[in-house]
């Protein structure tokens, strides 16, 4: 964004009260997720230190240990709850001064888009994308429905030339894999759990921020200028780049999407994979031209990207380890660039309609 330098100095004011409380909410909300780190490894490993020291276990509970015991987990959730309730409180402070950034962006941008705090992308919405993964039920499952809950607020809507633009952030939680027959795989349950509390720890697309959330960024619907009879999803491909070849026969596999469509464009096809309902449809929506604009988009963000394309819709995920209208948690927000990148994120999604070239009626008649 070539005006984010003249945008953050008029803004420093604003940037140096921010600067001050991200700190004190960093310490406190890195303060209370170890407590629910260390709760989250406790349960995982409980049910083998119990398998292999019971009887060590039941003394511990028969004896005057176990009131020191249930005192110390006491001061425990007493300390947890006193980080959480800081940090949420700064929080409020902190979110409220990110507002004040966001707007003198979106006005430089695109002035006609406009931003609203409390609304957020519906759970509905997120669902019919088909970009969360689902997970087949099992027996006796009362709601057949994946169960997504979008837990973040934020949320511009405008247009971009003719392009109708909704984008905002998302902290998704995905329910459906405690409904599905995988709840009965002994153990799996608590690495699904362990798994979504420590990835943000140790993966560079991740950040504490998504500690227990299965996505967290952006998703935005924009207008396709087609009707599409079926549906298109275009997701990151991370087995081909691991395994080659044999990516595609686990791919083929589905495990719950829908089929595997095949496309000839190598580039594109080492970045992505791609499901469908119809071979021939997915090959008319991504064309050659398409189909390098979003790998050259991918390159650009530098981030996983998902898209779907139902109804007349394109919707699209990308990963933000920080939210996307959040500015970066993990940087000094005046000494580094962490402003140029909050700006530049912003930037980049907004020039997808032009990447993309959706502001052109190719597919119209």
């Amino acid at each position: 964004m070539e005006n984010s330098k003249s945008i953050k100095n008029e803004l420093l004011p604003l940037l140096h009260q921010a600067e001050k409380l991200r700190r004190k909410q960093r310490f406190y909300k890195i303060g209370g997720n170890l407590f629910i780190l260390t709760f989250v490894l406790g349960l995982f490993f409980l049910p083998a230190v119990t398998y292999f020291n019971n009887v060590w276990m039941t003394e511990i509970f028969r004896d005057s240990s176990g009131a020191t015991l249930q005192v110390f987990l006491i001061l425990y959730w007493a300390l947890y709850f006193v980080f959480m309730t800081k940090a949420n409180r700064i929080g409020i402070t902190y979110k409220q001064l990110e507002m004040d950034v966001l707007q003198p962006i979106l006005d430089n941008i695109t002035p006609g888009l406009k931003f609203s705090p409390q609304k957020q992308i519906t759970s509905e919405a997120i669902t019919k994308s088909e970009l969360i993964p689902t997970y087949t039920q099992a027996p006796g499952t009362k709601n057949k429905q994946q169960k997504v809950y979008n837990m973040s607020t934020g949320l511009a809507a405008g247009k971009v030339g003719d392009t109708s633009i909704v984008m905002g952030d998302v902290k998704i939680i995905n329910q459906s894999f405690f409904g599905s027959y995988f709840m009965y795989i002994p153990f799996l349950v608590h690495l699904h759990v362990a798994y979504n509390y420590l990835r943000p720890w140790f993966s560079k697309n991740h950040s504490i921020d998504q500690t227990g959330y299965s996505f967290m960024g952006m998703y935005a619907i924009i207008d396709f200028n087609k009707k599409i009879n079926g549906s298109t999803i275009v997701l990151p491909d991370k087995l081909e780049k691991k395994i080659g070849y044999l990516a595609k026969i686990v791919q083929s596999l589905k495990l719950n999407r829908k089929q595997l469509i095949n496309l000839e464009h190598p580039e594109f096809e080492n970045e992505f994979v791609v499901y469908g309902t119809d071979q021939v449809e997915a090959r008319y929506i991504l064309s050659t031209a398409f189909m390098e604009r979003i790998t050259f988009l991918k390159r650009k963000m530098d981030r996983p990207i998902m898209l779907s394309f139902h109804g007349d819709k394109l919707y699209m995920a990308i990963q933000h380890p920080d939210g996307f209208f959040s500015l970066p948690q993990g940087k000094d927000l005046i000494r580094s660039n962490a402003f140029e990148s909050f700006a530049e994120n912003i930037s980049n999604v907004l020039g997808i309609v032009e990447d993309l070239n959706l502001n052109s009626k190719i597919w119209k008649g």
